[in-house]
């Protein structure tokens, strides 16, 4: 055995080379294979090929009679720095172009073109289910007085020359095609090595269908529908107006308006306003919504859920107005019921049980017609004001532990008391009223009279 004879050279630099040639192949091969997205799933790759290579060159070492290689050479460091700078290339090319898909990466001179077309109507049977989707692009629906599909496309891709962004907007071929449940509307090979080319689509559809919207950055607009309507947009705005069966919205970011609904109404995802109106059915709204929530006229129960709201209101005839410091309700015939911390809290006439718990905030709650079912507030540092109109029956407990209470109601048996920090109102004013409960630790307690 020679102990002394030259070092044996890893073979960690040549697999290094092969894994960066074959990386840099399949982006050339296939550009929509996302490598940045496969190179954040599987890097620990890496650390598996040293492992293996060390291993197999301590045990050639072994065999020969020679030193092991060293640990890291000077070359390997060097050539690990410049893999590191690459994938990391990757990745953030990739999700630049997942953010923010207008921008270009071709060098030179890019400019932005467009093409219109109409697709040749397709007659569909009456209550047919359309898919429709573009991976970027706006999508308008509207219901038209015929059976047939009508497709209006327009088009738009940035490139070095005309006959260049031609070509992209040729192999975004936009197809109606026969499904198993129905038809489906998309364009084909949307996106190359240059990202999304956009197609934007106007459509008619026959009112009796059902349509399913999909767009991955755009708005989306559909009216007039008389079956369901699902839409999906992860970076734009979704209006559906006059759909005469369930809607379903989700989105990711932007607004979402959705009006004149002859079902349920089921709105998800995250964004900035939101507006429903005239609901025929339920309503739900789940998602983290940073803007102005706004609900009006839901016949059954309007249901909205946030990370720090949880409302259900039955039989809105009035509004829900909602932002990330306040939550009205006005106008119910059914009950509501708030759970909440960190907002004010508004509630004018409603009819039924009042249920709210609030924390970090101050309660309202007032009646222009005297109350006819229970009403209980529990908050958690804030003021509770209660007004109620002045021929009202009832029967109140309420105790502040560190705060006043005052009542404009004056009765025998009606006792206010307040004593130290504590602060009490019991008792009851006129006959057959329903139960008021209200208990706040840190705050006054107001029991108003109007006329």
């Amino acid at each position: 055995m020679s102990n002394g004879g030259p070092r044996r050279s890893s073979i960690f630099t040549g697999l290094l080379l092969i894994l960066l040639g074959t990386i840099f192949l399949l982006d050339r091969f296939n550009p929509l294979l996302g490598i940045g997205h496969l190179i954040r799933l599987f890097w620990p790759v890496l650390i598996i090929l040293w492992g293996v290579a060390k291993l197999i060159d301590h045990l050639a070492a072994r065999r020969g009679g020679q030193p092991s290689p060293s640990f890291l050479s000077g070359g390997e460091a060097a050539l690990m720095i410049l893999l590191a700078f690459v994938l990391t290339a990757f990745v953030l090319r990739d999700w630049i172009h997942e953010r923010y898909p207008d921008l270009d990466f071709e060098i030179g001179l890019s400019l932005p073109y467009s093409q219109s077309r109409q697709l040749a109507p397709e007659t569909i049977p009456a209550g047919a289910h359309v898919m429709i989707e573009t991976a970027r692009g706006k999508i308008a629906v509207h219901a038209g007085g015929g059976s047939d599909i009508r497709v209006g496309v327009n088009e738009s891709a940035s490139a070095s020359s005309e006959t260049a962004a031609d070509e992209r907007m040729k192999n975004a071929e936009v197809v109606i095609e026969h499904t198993g449940d129905g038809y489906s509307i998309h364009p084909l090979r949307q996106r190359d090595v240059r990202g999304a080319v956009t197609v934007d689509l106007d459509i008619e559809l026959p009112k009796t269908a059902s349509v399913e919207v999909n767009t991955g950055h755009g708005d989306i607009q559909i009216s007039g529908v008389a079956g369901s309507v699902i839409a999906r947009s992860a970076g734009g705005d979704i209006e559906v107006h006059d759909a005469g069966s369930d809607v379903t919205a989700d989105l990711q970011k932007g607004n979402a308006k959705i009006t004149g609904v002859g079902g349920n109404v089921r709105v998800t995802g995250r964004g900035d306003d939101l507006e429903i109106a005239n609901v025929a059915g339920d309503a739900a709204i789940e998602g983290a919504f940073s803007g102005d929530i706004r609900a009006r006229n839901v016949a059954n129960t309007l249901r909205y859920t946030e990370p720090s709201t949880d409302l259900t209101v039955s039989h809105l005839k009035g509004s829900v107005e909602a932002d990330t410091g306040d939550v009205a309700v006005s106008n119910a015939d059914g009950a509501v019921k708030l759970v909440t911390h960190n907002k004010d809290v508004d509630v004018r006439n409603v009819a039924g049980r009042i249920e709210i718990v609030n924390t970090h905030g101050d309660v309202k709650v007032s009646y222009s017609n005297p109350p006819h079912d229970e009403i209980s507030i529990t908050n958690d540092s804030g003021d509770v004001d209660v007004t109620l109109p002045g021929r009202s029956n009832f029967e109140v407990s309420a105790s502040s532990k560190s705060g006043e209470v005052k009542s404009e109601f004056s009765d025998p048996s009606l006792k206010t008391a307040n004593e130290g920090e504590a602060g009490h109102i019991n008792g009851k004013f006129g006959s057959l009223g329903p139960k008021i409960t209200i208990t706040t630790s840190y705050g006054t307690i107001h029991l108003r009279k109007s006329g």
